[in-house]
């Protein structure tokens, strides 16, 4: 019976798709039906779309953006296939007879979001709030839903936190690099610890915290969260602790926070949280954890880029290590011989080089292998060198003081 059922609404699912765009099942991928690489699901008020994309080379993913003109990466807010990208583009989405919801491909297995069971009846939809659920037809059961596995953005009706119940955590990671998908070092989510605020955790270590919850609003004054434009509504009882997101949505059609590869947290007004920049006092840095560097390392000591590059190689870190651009700045940082690195992937901003206190040559950006190089400015080097400076005048001004008293 079931299985009549499903082909019933295959038919008219495809009836209704020949018949135009004002079809309500634009939205909705019902069990047997393939869904391939250009085809698209749209939410009832165009909100939203889902489909597969490519952002470099032939890696392509399963994603949900914003149904606008912006560039993907700028306009995505999930990605099913993140740290399993399909290497063309046979790319289909289905829920099979077994109610299965997965991604097959050719040359690999098939990527499960859901395991079903046999005798299921299901239909997967996206929703006007970006959210791509699949339900159980017989009783309207939702089995699985995207906001439960949240990429590198929160948008309004997400949540950050724990079900201790089943340990399952809602938490943002940050890509590994500009155009990489890929899971990366930063994670923004509810402190283990002290359950009443925001983190953001480098490498697991606590990178930045947001100050308590009061009133739906952090105690710390950093930019842009502690203002009425954002509600974080905690929530805590036998099963889950969280906080909900909400957004005052008068201010802006595309309400989201993001965490960057870099890990800076932004909305789309600007950057709210940025524990790299070097301007004194400003509130984006409040409440950022002090780098731990070794004797050799100033908090002072600032890179500066250069579109640049090198005559003589540096030392590169094999590429299974899978590190960002932080990840090589803290390289260097560590490494006291190190006055340069760069990401060895300039387009991705992945991989890492190093150069050490060998004199290390460099030329314009005319050269075709120019990339972007950060440079250090070491504050200990520099007051070394004041001091070496001031000593040698004081020497100077005794010598010639001496000179000028005999002879007279």
């Amino acid at each position: 019976m079931a299985s009549k059922v499903r082909n019933v609404i295959l038919c008219l699912s495809c009836l209704l798709l020949f018949v135009g765009p004002s079809s309500s099942l634009l939205e909705t991928l019902v069990q047997g039906q393939e869904f391939k690489d250009g085809d698209e699901l749209v939410s009832a008020q165009g909100n939203f779309k889902l489909g597969f994309f490519t952002l470099e080379s032939n890696n392509y993913y399963l994603g949900i953006w914003y149904n606008d003109n912006r560039q993907r990466q700028d306009n995505l807010v999930w990605v099913a296939n993140r740290d399993s990208p399909i290497f063309n583009n046979s790319g289909s989405l289905t829920i099979d007879d077994n109610g299965n919801l997965k991604i097959s491909h050719d040359g690999g297995l098939p990527i499960v979001l859901y395991s079903g069971q046999e005798g299921s009846n299901t239909s997967a939809v996206l929703l006007d709030t970006g959210n791509f659920v699949l339900r159980e037809l017989n009783n309207s059961e939702e089995l699985w839903q995207s906001f439960d596995y949240p990429s590198h953005i929160l948008v309004p009706g997400m949540k950050l936190g724990v079900n201790r119940k089943t340990g399952h955590t809602w938490s943002l990671t940050s890509w590994r690099g500009v155009v990489v998908p890929d899971l990366g070092v930063f994670t923004f989510g509810m402190d283990s610890n002290h359950t009443n605020q925001l983190v953001i955790l480098w490498h697991d270590n606590i990178y930045w915290t947001s100050g308590s919850l009061e009133r739906g609003h952090f105690t710390s004054s950093f930019s842009g969260i502690s203002d009425s434009y954002y509600n974080f509504s905690y929530i805590s009882n036998e099963n889950e602790t969280f906080f909900n997101y909400s957004v005052e949505t008068s201010f802006t059609k595309s309400p989201r926070l993001v965490i960057d590869y870099l890990g800076r947290l932004s909305d789309d007004r600007g950057i709210l949280v940025d524990c790299i920049s070097r301007f004194s006092g400003s509130s984006k840095m409040e409440r950022c954890m002090p780098a731990q560097l070794p004797e050799c390392r100033s908090p002072d000591d600032v890179f500066y880029s250069h579109f640049t590059f090198m005559y003589n190689d540096g030392f590169k870190f094999s590429g299974s290590e899978n590190l960002t651009l932080m990840d090589c700045e803290a390289k260097c940082l560590t490494n006291c011989s190190c006055v340069a690195y760069a990401s060895t992937i300039e387009d991705a901003q992945t991989g890492c080089e190093i150069w050490t206190s060998t004199p290390a040559r460099f030329n314009g950006s005319s050269n075709s292998n120019a990339r972007t190089i950060y440079f250090l400015n070491s504050a200990i080097a520099n007051k070394e060198e004041n001091r070496r400076a001031n000593t040698w005048w004081r020497w100077l001004i005794m010598a010639v003081g001496a000179i000028i008293i005999s002879l007279y």
